[in-house]
């Protein structure tokens, strides 16, 4: 029988051993299973030898495990986080190693097993470790540390050596010194009342580190600097032109400074003090300007105008009625552009009697107004148009029988001229033993009277 031949491969913590196990006469002492204790194969029970077979398998399968676990942490830099724990479970492999090409199976498995407890712990550490380095150095970084935080983030990298964060992380850190400067400058400026240029510092810093959090703060702290001093320029300016009767110029600064803290009550009163000076100021222009559009036959901007007024006074009884009346025009406008503007939906007699009722509702209106006149003079013309009858010359062959839907049934003929309303239509072409013929027809008034060949000539084949 051949000779059995297992190698191992232990990087990291022992030369190459090769172990070369023979299945029996093998000259080399073997271990007693009991004592560990190296024992000749001729001593040896089939018992013995089996389980010394087990305990080299077991050995075996522990030391794959192993060398997985220690690629692993090696991988992800086990030397700078936990090198005493990584070497003392190397010593554990060696001596193994040294048991194992010894024949002390059982001792090598145990130690063996100690190796691979203590690996397998590093391995479970590894994500918690690195999140430990990660919470350090973000730490760091508001703190405004960039020694600590270079170091944290460093070591995370060594676990995970592509690790997107960690490695903003550190190129953060490289950034903090010239961050920190910049937001001192910006601190400096601020105490000066400087504000604008406060806040310039702060986004040059943030510029150059879009998530530092000290920025972030500083800058909305510039910005808050800047809201408050404005608000309080505006209600100054305000209060100074109410005081002078300039109510339309205290309502602008008022409303300004309300937009900047839109919560104001300060400036909401003030608002509302002015507003009762404006209100009837303000009614009557809106109401001149909305007697002047329907002038115009501005329907919808004569509306808003009404509406505008009824806004600030919704008792008055000239912008209700006012209200009621350029709604209804207003309607009636739109609703007239739309039938002009779709005007081949009249073809259809559902449509066109629709339309013929409401021309009659709009045409008594009175002082219909040059726009609305123009409107209906152009829909009487459309109506017109699409009941004037249009020629069509039908040619055939004697032999098709012709059905002219919504005409007729026109029988034979080999020229023939109806007159329709313009409009969709379908002709069919009979003849027995051929085809029917199927013609869609678009009547349309503005375009030349059409000629239609309808003939069945298409014979049908018969099958035996």
């Amino acid at each position: 029988m051949s000779a059995l031949v297992v190698i191992f491969l232990l990087p990291g913590w022992v030369d190459t051993p090769t172990v070369e196990l023979l299945p029996s006469d093998i000259s080399s002492s073997s271990p007693n299973i009991k004592t560990g204790q190296p024992t000749s194969p001729a001593e040896m029970s089939p018992w013995e030898r089996a389980q010394e077979s087990e305990l080299r398998k077991e050995s075996q399968n522990i030391l794959a495990e192993m060398l997985e676990a220690q690629s692993t942490l090696v991988d992800h830099g086990v030397d700078v986080w936990a090198s005493d724990e990584f070497n003392l479970a190397k010593q554990h492999a060696e001596s193994g190693d040294d048991l194992y090409n010894n024949r002390d199976f059982l001792q090598a498995r145990n130690e063996y097993h100690q190796a691979l407890t203590l690996f397998g712990d590093l391995v479970d550490k590894i994500d918690d470790v690195y999140h430990q380095f990660m919470e350090a150095g973000n730490q760091a970084l508001i703190d405004g540390d960039p020694i600590k935080a270079t170091e944290a983030f460093q070591l995370a990298l060594a676990i995970d050596d592509i690790d997107r964060a960690a490695s903003s992380g550190l190129e953060r850190a490289s950034l903090l010194d010239e961050v920190n400067s910049l937001i001192d400058q910006g601190d400096d400026q601020l105490k000066d009342s400087r504000f604008e240029q406060a806040k310039e510092f702060y986004q040059q810093a943030l510029a150059i580190d879009s998530k530092s959090d000290l920025a972030k703060q500083q800058t909305q702290l510039a910005d808050q600097k800047i809201l408050d001093r404005n608000f309080n320029r505006n209600m100054s300016s305000g209060f100074a032109a109410l005081q002078d009767k300039q109510f339309s110029q205290a309502q602008k600064s008022f409303n300004s400074a309300l937009k900047i803290k839109q919560n104001s009550n300060e400036a909401r009163n003030a608002l509302e003090i002015t507003k009762n000076n404006l209100t009837t100021a303000r009614i009557n222009s809106m109401l001149s300007t909305a007697k002047k559009l329907e002038m115009q036959e501005k329907w919808h901007e004569a509306l808003t105008g009404y509406n505008s007024a009824l806004s600030l006074d919704a008792s008055l009884a000239e912008a209700q009625s006012g209200q009621k009346r350029t709604s209804v025009r207003a309607q009636i406008h739109d609703r007239l552009d739309q039938i002009l503007n779709q005007s081949e939906r009249l073809y259809d007699h559902v449509v066109y009697d629709e339309i013929t009722a409401f021309h009659k509702t709009v045409s008594a209106v009175s002082n219909p107004g040059p726009v609305l006149t123009s409107q209906l003079d152009k829909l009487t013309y459309l109506l017109n148009k699409t009941i004037a009858p249009v020629p069509i010359i039908l040619q055939s062959d004697n032999l098709t029988e012709v059905t002219f839907h919504k005409v007729g049934q026109l029988g034979y003929f080999t020229s023939k001229e109806v007159s329709v309303r313009p409009g969709n239509y379908v002709i069919v072409g009979h003849r027995d033993g051929y085809r029917d013929v199927r013609i869609e027809l678009f009547v349309d008034p503005d375009k030349p009277s059409p000629v239609i060949n309808i003939q069945a000539n298409e014979k049908i084949a018969l099958g035996k």
